[in-house]
C-alpha cells in the first residue's frame, strides 16, 4: 500500500508517479494480455468421458474452431492437392491429416471471433447424448470447466499474439510446398527443457516452478 503521506524530494516524486500508475484506469485501446494459456492444457481442462461416442467429434470441432488454418497458405496447399492428388484441401485433410498439418500453419483468432465459435461448439455437443449410456457429453463439472475455458478465451488468454512467430520453415517438399515446424506451447516446451528436467530428476511431485 502507498502511504498517504510521502517523503519529500526524489522519493516523493517516485511515489506520486507510482500512485498515478496504480490508480489510473486501464486504457480502452490496451491490447489483450500477453500471457497465454497453452492450448493443449486448455483442452484438458474439460473432463469428459473417454467412452462417450461424441468425444472425438467434439475435440476435433473444438480444435478446428480454436486453431484456424492460415488462409493464404491453405489456398496454396489446396491448389497443389487439386493438381497432384485430384483432391481438395478438406478431402486431403480427411485422408492424410499429417500432410496438411505439416504444410499449413494454424492461428488462434482474437476473442471477438473465438468466443462465439467456442459457444457454438458447446451448444452443439455439450448436451448431446451417448448412444449407449444416454449420458450427456458434459457433466455439471464439465460445464463448469468448459465455461472457464470460455472465460480464458474472452479475456484473450488463448488468442495468438500479433507479430509473434509460432512456426518456423522446415524445408520444401517434392511438390514445391513449404513445410513448417510448430513452435507453440506444450509440443515445443515439454520435449525441450522440461524433458531434460524429467530425465535428471524424475517426477517433481509437490514442487512448484515459476516460469
Amino acid at each position: 500500500m502507498i502511504p498517504d503521506v510521502v517523503p519529500t524530494g526524489h522519493d516523493s516524486e517516485f511515489l506520486a508517479l507510482l500512485r498515478k500508475i496504480i490508480e489510473s484506469p486501464p486504457s480502452s485501446n490496451e491490447e489483450f494480455t500477453q500471457l497465454k494459456k497453452d492450448i493443449f492444457h486448455a483442452f484438458n481442462m474439460i473432463p469428459i468421458s473417454v467412452n462417450h461416442g461424441l468425444r472425438q467429434a467434439f475435440l476435433r470441432a473444438l480444435r478446428d474452431h480454436l486453431m484456424r488454418w492460415d488462409p493464404a497458405v491453405r489456398e496454396i496447399v489446396d491448389k497443389t492437392c487439386h493438381r497432384i492428388f485430384k483432391l481438395s484441401f478438406d478431402e486431403m485433410l480427411v485422408r492424410n491429416p499429417r500432410f496438411i498439418a505439416a504444410r499449413t500453419p494454424r492461428y488462434v483468432p482474437p476473442p471477438s471471433v473465438l468466443v462465439p465459435a467456442i459457444k457454438h461448439v458447446y451448444k452443439t455437443f455439450g448436451n448431446a447424448l451417448d448412444a449407449k449410456t444416454s449420458q450427456p457429453l458434459f457433466s455439471k463439472e464439465a460445464w463448469k470447466k468448459a465455461n472457464s475455458v470460455l472465460e480464458l478465451a474472452r479475456e484473450g488468454y488463448l488468442s495468438d499474439i500479433k507479430g509473434v512467430v509460432l512456426y518456423e520453415k522446415a524445408g520444401i517438399d517434392k511438390y514445391g510446398l513449404q513445410k513448417y515446424k510448430c513452435l507453440r506451447g506444450t509440443n515445443k516446451v515439454e520435449g525441450g527443457p522440461h524433458g531434460d528436467i524429467y530425465r535428471k530428476f524424475g517426477a517433481l511431485h509437490g514442487m512448484c516452478f515459476c516460469r
